[in-house]
């Protein structure tokens, strides 16, 4: 109960392109519980899901990989691949349905490493505030796919579009991803070291 409690508190998950959801290959990586309830509320946070792991015997935390697309797998998405090019403008919508104050970024994430390509595509400083509201931008808003990918994302499941809400006040991390290729073009840009669920945001304003 009190993880679910923990991943209704506040919402957020894209709306559009379609992002991953949940399913058998979550399950037997993730656990029943886990599955159970990001199945019945995909808008919830990372650290909602943990507390419903804590109290499963089923949960692997190596396989599960909350902290890429909150355990979301591919296998499960693998008939949902966006195709892009180089340069392509990608409009992007996000549901929020209760704000909280903090900061976010859309970054392209090579899967293998759960790490960041480049620099992320758009950035928050102030992402849902609670004293100002969600503006516009933070819901509706367009992305350009990189021209110096190389071939790293030439391959579906290789990377994904990842989007990043991180309410640090209140301890409460949202992702979700959208699976994607692109063609080959231009010098490959080298992924960073840094997780991509931890990746602090290169901020700009709201």
């Amino acid at each position: 109960l009190a993880g679910l409690i923990s991943t209704v508190a506040g919402h957020g998950y894209i709306a559009t392109p379609a992002p991953r959801m949940p399913g058998d290959a979550m399950k037997a990586a993730c656990g029943q519980q886990i599955f159970n309830n990001q199945n019945s509320d995909h808008y919830g946070n990372i650290q909602g899901e943990l507390q419903v792991a804590n109290g499963q015997a089923d949960y692997d935390a190596t396989s599960c990989n909350l902290n890429l697309c909150k355990g979301y797998k591919f296998a499960d998405n693998s008939a949902n691949i966006q195709t892009y090019t180089a340069g392509q403008v990608v409009p992007i919508v996000v549901e929020i349905h209760a704000p909280h104050t903090g900061t976010a970024n859309v970054s392209i994430v090579k899967t293998s490493s759960n790490s960041v390509i480049g620099s992320p595509l758009i950035s928050w400083d102030v992402y849902a505030s609670v004293s100002t509201g969600t503006p516009a931008n933070n819901t509706n808003f367009d992305i350009t796919i990189p021209s110096d990918l190389g071939s790293q994302c030439a391959t579906a499941g290789d990377c994904v579009i990842q989007w990043w809400w991180d309410a640090r006040s209140i301890d409460q991390t949202y992702e979700a991803c959208i699976d994607f290729t692109v063609g080959g073009s231009g010098s490959a840009t080298p992924a960073t070291s840094a997780p991509a669920a931890s990746s602090a945001p290169a901020a700009t304003s709201a």
